[in-house]
């Protein structure tokens, strides 16, 4: 008899997200990835790109290596203060 009810599906981490974020994030090319398509992640990508200029790009992306490991990535980065 086994527990079948209880059982939770754990997720993984996603392996190809976080071999991006860790070579190509610095550039907002995790955003393409994590939104599965050019149109849905450009302004995202764009804006990732831009704080890099100004050195706060680098902690945020630093903040979503973090978030991959603990498996709660977001591709909007408002969605972490809701």
């Amino acid at each position: 008899m086994t527990n079948s009810i209880y059982e939770v599906e754990e997720k993984k981490i996603d392996g190809k997200l976080l071999i991006f974020l860790i070579f190509l994030g610095w550039f907002g090319i995790d955003k393409f990835i994590a939104a599965g398509s050019f149109k849905a992640g450009w302004k995202f990508a764009l804006v990732k790109f831009l704080y890099n200029l100004i050195v706060l790009g680098m902690l945020w992306n630093i903040f979503d290596i973090i978030q991959c490991i603990r498996k709660k990535y977001e591709l909007d980065f408002r969605n972490y203060f809701k």
